[in-house]
């Protein structure tokens, strides 16, 4: 992130004036979120797990092809909300020599192939609703529905407590939506089989089933699309970084700020790093604390700024990139 420059001599002046150009926040009440996260995918984790092996127990029971699928369906769910799991807790180990942020962008990672895994879910439902149509066959319309209700309170018990507290990372959120995913399902199953119970509606199943699909996919797509632009490094908030910015140049005692870097380690928690060119030296502690508290706009920032004299060139090419790409 960049030291100070200009030589040792004015690195020592400044921090005579008891400077320093790197800030790092220690937050208790967000470890404190992690592990309250980590919980809630836990118990996401387990739910499914255990709904899973009734759902193929029973489905071996009353001989149910269709809901001997949704149960291997169901482990595959499981497999990927462990996955969301194990790297939720890895995500939470700190800095090493290897990896000097840690581990965060594992939760972003976990994320990443959630997405995927609803995604590639929700088009194979798509692709094997159209062959119903073509194939009709009467399901076991009363068992449909003993199934679906349960599965409608197990899946919808575990996205509430995944959607309780106040900090969600972006690997959370998706698994939410992973939830309510099959929340929605299940919702499809029930009113399919009431339909087929009463009227003989062979057709709703499958015609619910794509529609509950296409609705997930397009709400997905805007959460995957974020997921890998912060995945990429991108600036997590354009707009709220302009802002910063100009209120750092309206600061008395800066000429300038150039090189300024934002992006997230994990949707949550962000690293923001900037050139500041003071008009004097020796203001630099009374400034970059008011830029301290100026970052907490940002959210959770991991802060890095490194001072300038206003005859000092930067020998960064990174601001030439920033501008040739729209950037700040």
């Amino acid at each position: 992130m960049g030291g100070l420059r200009g030589g040792h001599s004015r690195y020592s002046s400044f921090m005579a004036h008891g400077g320093s150009h790197h800030h790092h926040h220690h937050h208790g009440p967000t470890e404190a979120g992690d592990d309250e996260s980590t919980r809630r995918i836990g118990w996401a984790f387990w739910l499914n797990l255990g709904f899973a092996c009734f759902e193929l127990v029973g489905g071996f029971y009353i001989q149910s092809l269709a809901v001997i699928s949704d149960a291997l369906h169901d482990f595959g769910d499981a497999l990927s909300l462990g996955m969301g799991y194990f790297l939720q807790r890895k995500s939470k180990q700190g800095p090493t020599e290897t990896f000097s942020y840690g581990f965060r962008r594992l939760s972003l990672l976990s994320a990443l192939l959630t997405g995927l895994v609803i995604s590639g879910g929700a088009i194979f439902v798509v692709w094997e609703s159209l062959t119903r149509f073509n194939e009709p066959h009467s399901p076991h319309a009363p068992g449909m529905m003993v199934f679906a209700v349960i599965g409608i309170a197990v899946n919808g018990f575990a996205a509430w407590k995944l959607g309780r507290g106040h900090s969600h990372s972006h690997n959370e959120k998706m698994i939410r939506w992973h939830l309510l995913e099959d929340v929605m399902g299940w919702v499809a199953v029930l009113i399919g089989a009431i339909g087929i119970l009463l009227f003989g509606w062979t057709w709703l199943d499958p015609f619910l089933a794509i529609a509950i699909s296409l609705f997930v996919l397009y709400n997905i797509s805007r959460g995957f699309t974020q997921t890998i632009s912060l995945f990429l490094q991108a600036n997590p908030n354009p707009p709220a970084l302009r802002q910063f910015r100009d209120k750092v140049l309206a600061l008395n005692g800066v000429k300038d700020v150039h090189d300024v870097h934002f992006w997230s380690l994990d949707g949550v928690r962000h690293v923001l790093s900037m050139h500041l060119v003071l008009k004097e030296v020796e203001t630099a502690p009374q400034l970059k604390e008011q830029i301290r508290k100026l970052s907490q706009e940002l959210g959770d920032c991991h802060v890095t700024i490194e001072i300038e004299s206003p005859q000092e060139h930067c020998h960064n090419d990174c601001e030439h990139g920033q501008a040739e790409s729209g950037g700040i």
